[in-house]
This record gives structure tokens, C-alpha cells and sequence, in this order.
């Protein structure tokens, strides 16, 4: 028997009183502190949903939004936003106003770090560039 199901013996035989004389770290317990699950994680269809009304919003120059929930660079909850503009949006000279406007709508109606607990990453790419890639859409 190795260590650990050694001192798991006692607690399942119910020799609970015993066991502590004999293994005095049973009888300490550990504090792991508070375990923080940001709401984005915990209520994710409502987070898309959310998602999902803002990308409506905002055509017919988004064509959709992917959210991906995760962790960034330093651990930190997160929620990586791909965002796919129609062709039109993606000229030079509307690009930045365009995408500008879609993280200010996302940020201002979705709410990710204030109501949702996740810092929001934002990333952008033309629809024709989507279809060559072939991944779906959820938004």
C-alpha cells in the first residue's frame, strides 16, 4: 500500500477517532481559499447570447463573433473575440473607425470584465479570409 491509501484506510473503515492519534495530518485540514469562477465560464450560453446581440448590432458590417474563453499571457480569464467584418469593412480607409466601433460596442453593451468577470482580447478577419479557412461562425 502506498502512503496515500494508507491514510485513506482508517477514514473508509471508519476508525475516524483512531486514525487521528496514529496519523496526526488526517486530523489538520487545508484552507485552498476562495475559488473564483468568472460568470462568463459558469453561464456560458448566456455570455454567447450576449455576444450574439451585439454582434447583431453592428451589421451589416460584422458578419459574426467567436468567442473563445480562456486564460491570457499572465493567467488571467479572458475571452479571445474573433470577429469577422464583411469584405467592405475590411478597406483600408474604414478598418480602424470600424473595428474601433466594434470593440467599443462589445465592451460597452457585452460588458465582459464588468459584468462577466473575463478581460476581453479582440481579434479581426475579412470573411473571405474566414471562408479560406473554413471554420464556422457562431454569431
Amino acid at each position: 500500500m502506498t502512503g496515500i491509501e494508507a491514510r485513506h484506510l482508517p477514514i473508509q473503515a471508519g476508525l475516524w477517532r483512531q486514525s487521528r492519534k496514529r496519523y496526526p495530518s488526517l486530523a489538520q485540514t487545508r484552507d485552498n481559499g476562495v475559488v473564483y469562477v468568472p460568470t462568463a465560464f459558469a453561464q456560458q450560453a448566456r455570455f454567447e447570447a450576449a455576444v450574439a446581440r451585439a454582434a447583431q448590432s453592428l451589421a451589416p458590417h460584422v458578419v459574426g463573433i467567436i468567442p473563445t474563453l480562456g486564460n491570457d499571457w499572465s493567467g488571467e480569464p479572458a475571452v479571445f473575440f474573433m470577429v469577422i467584418l464583411a469584405d467592405s469593412a475590411t478597406r483600408r480607409d474604414r478598418l480602424l473607425s470600424i473595428s474601433n466601433r466594434v470593440e467599443q460596442t462589445i465592451v460597452q453593451h457585452v460588458q465582459p470584465l464588468e459584468q462577466w468577470g473575463v478581460l476581453p482580447y479582440f481579434n479581426f478577419r475579412s470573411q473571405s479570409e474566414q471562408a479560406k479557412l473554413d471554420q464556422p461562425t457562431l454569431a
